[in-house]
């Protein structure tokens, strides 16, 4: 009994060892537990981060592709303005000499309209003229004749 109750002693001892075994090991599968969730929280974290750091490439990839395109714009807009400042200055310069043109024209019309005019007076003289010789001619035989009178009857008086 002796011995039944060393080895109760003892039993209770190895019991009492389980005991506090079983308590760590709860505490254990307690701690690994809440290491478990912890992980897990921390996947899931990673997850949401890896998600988000995709979506950011992504936004980023997107962006720097709409600055390449708004790069390009620029360039075609910067050609545009070019040409449209080159057609600005094409324009001044054609309107320049298309005002020296006018002017020129309208000296040539008013050159022309002054040589009609002169033509006019050159016709207008030259109808004054040729009157005027027809008046002479006809003068001159109005004279004529009178003078053949006039002489034939000088030439009756002094012969009579």
């Amino acid at each position: 009994m002796t011995r039944l109750h060393s080895q109760i002693g003892c039993l209770g001892q190895y019991n009492a060892e389980l005991v506090l075994k079983n308590i760590e090991a709860n505490t254990r599968i307690t701690d690994l537990g809440a290491r478990q969730r912890a992980l897990e929280e921390l996947a899931r974290v990673t997850g949401e981060r890896d998600v988000q750091r995709v979506a950011a490439e992504q936004n980023a990839q997107e962006v720097e592709e709409q600055i390449v395109e708004l790069q390009r714009l620029r360039t075609a807009l910067e050609q545009k303005e070019t040409e449209i400042l080159q057609k600005v200055v094409t324009v001044v310069t054609l309107s320049g000499t298309l005002q020296e043109k006018g002017k020129a024209l309208e000296e040539e019309v008013v050159i022309q309209n002054v040589e009609a005019a002169l033509r006019e007076k050159e016709n207008s003289l030259s109808s004054l003229e040729e009157a005027a010789r027809i008046q002479r001619e006809e003068a001159q035989k109005s004279i004529v004749g009178k003078y053949s009178k006039f002489r034939s009857s000088w030439i009756l008086l002094f012969r009579s």
